[in-house]
């Protein structure tokens, strides 16, 4: 024991009188970029044009488009275009347009200032689509012959903190040595599975208190991770498992449900988020939540039909729910102010079912908060299937209301599919089916999608025999202004769930006005 602790004291010694010969800059570089990696930076992504003129004469793919870029090791990137001029002509013909991680590209615009310009330019940028444009305006620099004053002087200041960092390791040395064999002997063997906490992931977190869960049986395979059912003190809750590479997704979904005022009975109650790091060196995520036992709305619809009243209670708790996330709350003197949300990844697969069929909302990963102007900085996400035309044309507009569209026109797709499997109209229910299943089939690529929803607005099949059903029928009408090719022509989230609460009622009453009237009858001629 005490021959480890000395052979760890020197070796320890031996690296601290390394670092006299080593420059400043290698730790402070160092120390920059690991805390760089541990951070997410959402307001670091840059949109830039995107265009290749390989692709354009290999693929036919010659129109410009647009490119999400995320940070990169705790950095912003930039946007970028190469051209070159013709020998016979002065037109630029355009090679390349992308984003990339260069200190250099610090300019609004995307200019080329070199003086001695070949056939080849190349400009980069640092603002959103700042390579959209992009221009020749040539510089003259004198060459520099001098050495500067600065440098000198930063090369003193890089000596004078080399040495104090070396004197401040050299205590911390010591102090390490006398508290090895403390610490040694308190953990030794004891660290089988080591759950731990984030705190300085987001401002809001609070701190985590690892809970004693027995993961069970794996329930569904999600975008970003696993979904357990696992037990909790006797109680079954869903353990959403994500690995290390979707930390940053993690880090999303438990950001949306501690946001002020979201606890409601039709978003899916968060109960909380762990770190576990296991003794092989594997880190996983955990996002613990409520544990429904019918799971997702398109799992029940593949082994279940529905009536007309289970059709009402799931599409107006459904509509509930969004309506709630899309709402902006003020605050007040007790609570904070819930901003607007939206989901961008709404389907069937992430509505759950109660036990009483009333729907709640799950999976946040994608969501969008807008608490902040949006600026151009997201893009084609979600699932390909509920992509609504607009994304798939690639024409976004960025503000809240054009996110919000977006989750109206999946939503009636997920009406849709309740509808398909719903018995009110008397008629045969055919077996369950995706969206634009029977159109497309079970898999179909962006390019399908683009040229039958977005250019010859396909929609999924409406039967003649649901209209047989007036309930049915106004629900249907609701649908069809739910995907409207015109996003603005769409109802807003609120107006889906009124309209469904209303048809709900209406049917009701009528049944009701049914049932008394045959009963004065019977009574009549008894």
């Amino acid at each position: 024991m005490i021959m480890l602790r000395s052979t760890i004291c020197l070796i320890l010694f031996l690296f601290i009188s390394d670092i006299l010969t080593l420059p400043s800059s290698t730790f402070n570089d160092h120390d920059h970029e690991e805390h760089d990696e541990d951070q997410y930076h959402p307001e670091l992504t840059i949109t830039c044009q995107y265009y290749k003129k390989k692709d354009c004469e290999d693929k036919g793919e010659c129109n410009e488009t647009t490119k999400i870029c995320p940070a990169s090791h705790g950095k912003r990137q930039g946007c970028f275009t190469l051209w070159h001029h013709g020998n016979n002509t002065d037109k630029p013909e355009v090679q390349m347009k992308d984003c990339f991680i260069s200190q250099e590209c610090d300019q609004h615009d995307c200019i080329d200032t070199e003086y001695n310009r070949t056939n080849n330019n190349f400009c980069c940028c640092k603002e959103d689509m700042c390579n959209s444009k992009f221009k020749w305006v040539p510089v003259y620099k004198e060459p520099s012959t001098t050495p500067s004053d600065e440098n000198e002087d930063e090369l003193e200041s890089n000596d004078t903190s080399k040495y104090i960092l070396a004197s401040i390791l050299l205590l911390s040395l010591v102090g390490f040595c006398f508290a090895f064999k403390y610490m040694y002997q308190r953990k030794h063997g004891i660290f089988n599975e080591i759950p731990t906490m984030e705190p300085e992931l987001s401002v809001s977190s609070q701190c985590l208190v690892i809970r004693p869960i027995e993961l069970q049986e794996i329930k569904a395979h999600g975008r970003f991770g696993i979904v357990w059912k696992g037990n909790m003190k006797n109680d079954d809750v869903a353990v959403k498992v994500f690995p290390t590479q979707d930390k940053n997704s993690w880090i999303t979904e438990q950001e949306i449900y501690k946001l002020p005022r979201m606890s409601h009975p039709n978003i899916l109650h968060f109960i909380g988020a762990e770190k576990h790091i296991f003794q092989d060196g594997k880190t996983e995520f955990w996002l613990i939540t409520e544990y429904h036992t019918y799971g997702s709305l398109c799992d029940y619809l593949k082994s279940h039909t529905v009536t007309w009243q289970e059709l009402c209670k799931i599409a107006e708790s459904m509509a509930r729910g969004l309506m709630h996330l899309h709402e902006e709350i003020p605050g007040n003197r007790t609570e904070e102010l819930k901003p607007a949300i939206a989901h961008r990844d709404f389907k069937s697969k992430n509505v759950l079912l109660k036990s009483d069929l009333t729907a709640c909302i799950a999976d946040f990963g994608l969501a969008l908060v807008f608490n902040t102007p949006c600026g151009d900085v997201h893009g084609q996400v979600g699932t390909r299937r509920y992509m609504a035309p607009e994304i798939l044309e690639g024409a976004i507009n960025f503000n809240r209301d054009s996110f919000l569209r977006i989750d109206v026109y999946a939503c009636g797709l997920a009406l849709w599919e309740l509808v398909s499997r719903c018995t009110a109209h008397g008629g045969p229910v055919a077996e369950y089916q995706l969206p634009f299943e029977n159109e497309l089939g079970p898999h179909p690529t962006l390019e399908e999608m683009q040229e039958n929803i977005a250019a010859k607005k396909i929609r999924p099949r409406i039967y003649d025999e649901w209209r047989n059903h007036n309930g049915l029928s106004a629900i249907i009408d609701t649908i069809e202004e739910c995907w409207d090719h015109d996003a603005e022509a769409r109802l807003s989230s609120s107006c889906i769930m009124e309209r469904i609460s209303q048809h709900s009622r209406y049917q009701q009453m009528t049944i009701d006005q049914t049932t008394n009237f045959i009963s004065r009858n019977n009574a009549n001629d008894q």
